[in-house]
């Protein structure tokens, strides 16, 4: 009787190679941290609350220069005028300037065209794939019926046992066979039968504690203590119900938000600065001075 050689399976977990077959989610622990979720988006409300920086002042902007060129097309550049640089009797140099024929670089006009006005044309290959690669591409679901059972085994691959001799299956009964007899005198067949039956000790069995090799056979459970601790335990989604404890956990404190003080100069050009009032830094006398240094002569001053 033929024997079928064991065959090799694809395991149901992980990521399924096979089309037909949907690969199972898979799940993993974060590695995020509070300043990744501090820049995630949720909404515009939660954006405008969690801007931390100033609007810029007046010195932030910088303003380009109304002398000279314009970088801004909105705005005309004024005309410039120079001393001019030229050297005299150039006219004479200019027909010893010009380029000939040969000064100028055509670039080719087969292969890659580099410049942009000019189209590329196509270049066809000898292709560089192999038939084993022809055979992976799927085409329909009638086409890939024609490849059932391509990695099935062949007929040779199967090893039948000989009909003949002695049956190592013990479903198959050997057949009796007949020699010529070398024993000596006096050797009886009990005897003989005894010595070549195998002992206790011969068999190998497989233990029946831990894993269990043989399919036919179930291994029992193996309890063990935990390795989980208080932060995994958070991790673990439970219901929508349970998810509602967290809400809120990583949203910034009431310490995270910086307030501009309310007295003195305003940055933000939304709040008005109040006035403000000091000591003058003027000198004292300066009104006598004035007026001794401009005032009038007296009638003493006169020389009659």
């Amino acid at each position: 009787m033929a024997t079928a050689s064991p065959q090799s399976t694809r395991s149901m977990f992980g990521s399924q190679v096979n089309s037909k077959r949907s690969s199972a989610p898979s799940y993993g622990f974060g590695s995020s941290n509070r300043q990744h979720a501090s820049k995630m988006f949720i909404s515009q409300e939660h954006a405008a609350l969690s801007s931390t920086g100033a609007p810029p002042g007046p010195s932030a902007y910088s303003l380009k220069n109304s002398i000279g060129a314009q970088p801004d097309a909105r705005k005309a550049s004024a005309p410039t005028w120079a001393f001019g640089t030229a050297e005299r009797f150039t006219y004479e140099k200019k027909s010893a300037a010009n380029p000939g024929p040969g000064a100028y670089q055509s670039n080719s006009a087969l292969g890659a065209q580099v410049s942009s006005n000019q189209q590329s044309q196509p270049k066809f290959g000898f292709g560089t794939s192999e038939r084993k690669h022809v055979a992976g591409v799927f085409v329909s679901e009638e086409h890939n019926k024609a490849r059932h059972g391509i990695d099935s085994p062949g007929p040779m691959a199967y090893n039948s046992k000989g009909a003949f001799n002695k049956q190592d299956v013990s479903k198959q009964k050997t057949a009796p066979s007949w020699v010529f007899g070398s024993s000596g005198r006096f050797n009886y067949e009990h005897v003989k039968r005894a010595a070549t039956s195998p002992g206790p000790g011969a068999y190998n069995a497989s233990t029946s504690v831990g894993n269990q090799v043989q399919s036919t056979r179930t291994s029992a459970p193996q309890p063990g203590f935990g390795t989980s601790n208080r932060e995994h335990q958070a991790k673990c989604y439970l219901s929508p119900e349970h998810e509602k404890i967290n809400a809120g956990k990583h949203s910034p404190g009431p310490v995270s938000y910086t307030l501009h003080e309310s007295t003195g100069r305003q940055t933000s050009s939304k709040n008005q600065s109040m006035p403000s009032w000091g000591f003058g830094t003027a000198n004292r006398w300066t009104s006598q001075e004035k007026a001794t240094r401009g005032s009038t002569p007296g009638p003493g001053s006169y020389v009659v």
